[in-house]
């Protein structure tokens, strides 16, 4: 067996402008690079991720015959990938490559002590030198990519990024879970901060979705299990049974004859639509344009099943005999090549906050419930009326509820200021009513977003700084007398204030929707808010760290619907380039087995999520399949005999590192 070639390391040191180069001294890391063993050449350049500094690196690489790299940089995550794929252009193993970060742990951390950081950069720069002395060539393998992209969530968001996947020429399942696409853009009557009409937007759209020729429309429809295998997703989606078939013509017989709820028979239910504010009965079209045209029976407030058959008026007036209650659930599976995330945002529940008076008090509703207050096509057609009928003579509107609250929700919504600025206007225009609006600041970066908000200053619109306390029915004068009084401090004036107001509307935060065991499903991480995490958050916005999958729209964060278009289709546009290429790289930093060492104990088995490992019951020895394995090194852990590792973090590896920078640490 012949022995591995000399080792022949180069030292690549950023400046990252200044904020390496103003901290740690460039210089002196430089010649103690230089200083150590197997190391060829050392050098510092002011943007070594410039175009400049990866051609400087090449050069190395071929004058010298480099095949070891260490770059002295930021964080891996970001350019770790990069400056592999550079160093492989010019003919070295990509995976003999190694970052150490001298940004993040370096200069940025001990910005105030450039010796001690100095020091520290040093001692990384050693230890990721004796690691790569230690490395070996690691082999990339590739899989081919299924075609065909499912995007999860029928919003905007979804909807924008299927049809321009699909006029990519790319086969498309859109998966929405509820009876109809459109999200929750589908139930607003305005957008800011032009006022347009939510639905003459969004309807287009909606229609070019519904009759796309690669566009596969599944709604009602969830997803409840995801298998990942390079290169394909293998989705189990359970379409939940409408009871009405696609012979359904909506000609709304079937609602028009349902019978009529009364004290002894009270079929109709809240509708989910109009958040709860207007009733429907058990069998019904969310809205007048939803889309597709079918009718869908609630089978939990349907005579037919919950009285043993009592009721068929459906059946017996549908012309087209489209009433089928037979149906049951139905699983199928899916295979696509990739996932976009588009699932979108529901709204804070106000009723955790009790203080506010969500759900105690009739005349206090949260924002989709206005909404739907607003919209010609709501329960009041587009009326601002109280709980008895009657408009509202004063109006007070609660900025932030939940958001920017430690007790619940720490991060702003983003959009609260703005569709709160514009219940404000709708509100006064439709009613004449006193408007109050309690914010605790007025965030409203945006196009035309400022002159939005000077528009309704000059509209006599009253603003108020300052923490809402409670909205309470408690009169301590005559004119709170009937009244809901807002009580809040004013923060600009520094009084308590008592506002009488007839009708309380809070703008909850926004808050993802409830997706954690799909993205389980996926491996998909997500942040400590609740939201999709991506891969970065600047120059990775749309991708996730599993490749293949994206996210945009709120589900990645809260944002406005122009954002959201935004990054729909940039979503939309990095699925595309990912399926182009027809394949994929697999990741060859995968766990490997010493079969000399392996017991067959089946502990690494028990631990793996992406079920990569299996024990081979004629050798009694683990295998992996690393066309699976992420390279997690949960199995490396659990191992009892060492038999199990990861490769490029071996222990020898692992330990030289460690001697750089603690000698004798590791006996």
């Amino acid at each position: 067996m012949t022995d591995p070639p000399k080792r022949k390391v180069g030292v690549f040191i950023c400046h990252c402008g200044g904020n390496i180069a103003d901290v740690v001294d460039v210089n002196r890391l430089r010649e103690y690079a230089a200083q150590q063993g197997d190391v060829e050449v050392a050098t510092d350049f002011r943007f070594m991720c410039s175009n400049e500094g990866k051609t400087r690196l090449q050069r190395e690489v071929k004058e010298r015959g480099l095949n070891g790299a260490v770059v002295a940089c930021c964080t891996p995550k970001l350019y770790e990938d990069m400056f592999r794929e550079t160093a492989g252009d010019a003919g070295m193993n990509p995976y003999l490559l190694e970052i150490a970060n001298v940004r993040e742990q370096c200069s940025f951390v001990h910005r105030q002590e450039p010796e001690k950081a100095t020091e520290k950069a040093m001692s990384l720069v050693k230890a990721q030198v004796e690691k790569v002395r230690n490395l070996r060539p690691l082999e990339v393998k590739t899989a081919p990519i299924h075609p065909g992209v499912a995007v999860v969530g029928g919003g905007i968001a979804g909807i924008h990024a299927a049809i321009l996947l699909a006029d990519l020429g790319h086969k498309v399942t859109l998966i929405e879970k509820s009876p109809t696409i459109g999200g929750n853009m589908a139930r607003f009557d305005k957008t800011f901060p032009t006022l347009d009409c939510a639905m003459c937007t969004l309807s287009p759209k909606m229609d070019e979705a519904y009759n796309h020729p690669n566009i596969a429309l599944m709604t009602y429809a969830e997803v409840r299990a995801a298998v990942r295998t390079p290169g394909k997703f293998t989705l189990t989606v359970e379409k939940k049974p409408r009871y009405v078939t696609d012979a359904c013509i909506g000609c709304d017989r079937c609602t028009e004859r349902c019978p009529i709820s009364t004290a002894k028979s009270p079929i109709q239910a809240d509708s989910e639509w109009d958040l709860g504010i207007a009733k429907r009965k058990a069998i019904y079209r969310p809205f007048s344009s939803a889309l597709p045209p079918i009718w869908t029976i609630d089978a939990d407030h349907c005579f037919y099943f919950q009285r043993n058959k009592a009721c068929r008026v459906c059946a017996s007036v549908c012309p087209t005999h489209a009433i089928d209650f037979t149906m049951q659930p139905e699983r199928v599976s899916v295979e696509v090549g990739a996932v976009v995330l588009a699932t979108g945002y529901q709204l804070f529940d106000a009723a955790q906050i009790p203080q506010y008076g969500m759900r105690k008090y009739p005349d206090v509703y949260d924002g989709l419930q206005v909404e739907r207050m607003l919209a010609s096509n709501g329960p009041t057609r587009g009326k601002v009326v109280r709980k008895d009928g009657t408009p509202p003579k004063s109006v007070a509107i609660i900025h932030c509820v939940g958001s920017r609250d430690r007790n619940y929700k720490e991060y702003c919504s983003k959009v609260c200021c703005m569709y709160s600025l514009k219940f404000a206007h709708l509100i006064h225009e439709r009613t004449g009513a006193r408007v109050y609006n309690f914010y605790i600041d007025l965030r409203v970066g945006g196009k035309g977003y400022e002159e939005f908000y000077q528009r309704l200053a000059a509209e006599g619109i009253r603003f108020v700084r300052g923490k809402v306390e409670e909205v309470t029915d408690r009169a301590k004068a005559p004119e709170e007398e009937g009244k809901l009084v807002v009580v809040a401090e004013d923060t600009l004036v520094g009084s308590v204030l008592r506002v009488p107001v007839d009708m309380v509307v809070l703008s909850p935060a926004m808050v993802p929707s409830a997706i954690d065991d799909l993205l389980a499903s996926l491996h998909v991480d997500k942040t400590p808010d609740g939201f999709v995490k991506e891969y970065h958050p600047k120059i990775s916005p749309t991708e996730t760290a599993v490749k293949g999958v994206y996210v945009a729209g709120c589900a990645q964060a809260p944002k406005d619907i122009t954002e959201t278009i935004a990054q729909a289709g940039a979503a939309a546009m990095s699925a595309a380039v990912f399926l182009g290429s027809g394949e994929m790289s697999l990741n060859p930093l995968v766990a490997e087995v010493d079969p000399a060492l392996c017991r067959a104990c089946d502990r690494c088995t028990e631990v793996c999520e992406f079920d990569a490992v299996r024990v081979d019951p004629d050798g009694l020895v683990a295998v992996i399949d690393e066309t699976a394995c992420e390279g997690c090194g949960k199995c490396t852990v659990v191992c009892p005999t060492g038999a199990i590792s990861v490769r490029q973090f071996k222990k020898s590896q692992i330990v030289a590192a460690i001697d750089a920078l603690a000698p004798g640490a590791v006996p």
